[in-house]
């Protein structure tokens, strides 16, 4: 029964060493997760800038079009006023240049207002396309970095996970079963030391008798509380 209680603390030794490489292998891996969740959040607004700008800019374009149009105009019925011969005439024209000039002062504000709406966003835009970069930057430096540190642990965690095999193959397959079901469900704690009458795995006493069979070491034995398999070291 010693023999396979030392078999299960070695297992469970490796186990809980094994289980704390895949954490850490795990953090690695949502480390370089976050960089990429970043970079397409960031990726996605700056589309969107860039749709907007695209839009923008259409729409100057049509503002300058219709201004060099309405310009035209003014110019063309101003072209008119020596030709005029009456009254009447010379005012309905002057009154044309009005509505004309009117019409590309408004086309005027228009414009303006668009270009400061078109200049505040190109400078989103240059602000996420900075962002982007400095995120890419630090992903590519952290990425070579996890990279190496996920090569080192993967050959530890092969090592550690061979000795493990060898291990459990000297555990007899009923008890290796339970030892595996209890590691799981009990938090990487399948053993338990037995100190002072309780079983410090749930740190509840345990029946007198019990706790003095674990001493002689008769058998394997279970905690009535949590359900780990005990132990007693004992001193040297």
């Amino acid at each position: 029964m010693h023999d396979k209680m030392n078999l299960l603390k070695e297992l469970q030794e490796i186990d809980q060493e094994i289980s704390t490489i895949e954490t850490t292998r795990q953090a690695y891996q949502d480390e370089l997760a976050v960089f990429d969740t970043d970079s397409a959040r960031v990726q996605a607004m700056l589309d969107e800038l860039n749709e907007e700008l695209a839009r923008l800019q259409q729409e100057e374009a049509q503002l300058q079009q219709e201004m060099l149009k309405e310009r035209d105009n003014v110019i063309k019925v101003e072209s008119r006023l020596p030709e005029i011969q009456t009254q009447k005439e010379y005012v309905a024209v002057l009154k044309e240049i009005d509505v004309a000039k009117k019409a590309n002062k408004d086309l005027d504000d228009q414009l303006s207002a668009k270009q400061q709406e078109l200049s505040s966003l190109q400078q989103d835009q240059q602000e996420k396309e900075t962002e982007l970069a400095a995120i890419k930057e630090k992903a590519e430096a952290r990425g070579a970095e996890l990279a190496e540190l996920m090569s080192e642990s993967e050959a530890v965690l092969n090592k550690r996970k061979g000795t493990r095999d060898s291990v459990a193959n000297d555990v007899p397959g009923a008890l290796l079963r339970k030892y595996q079901t209890l590691f799981k469900r009990r938090g990487g704690l399948a053993l338990a030391q037995a100190r002072n009458g309780a079983c410090l795995g749930c740190n509840m006493q345990l029946p007198p008798q019990q706790y003095n069979s674990l001493l002689r070491v008769t058998e394997l034995q279970s905690c009535p509380h949590c359900n780990r398999l005990l132990y007693v070291e004992r001193e040297a």
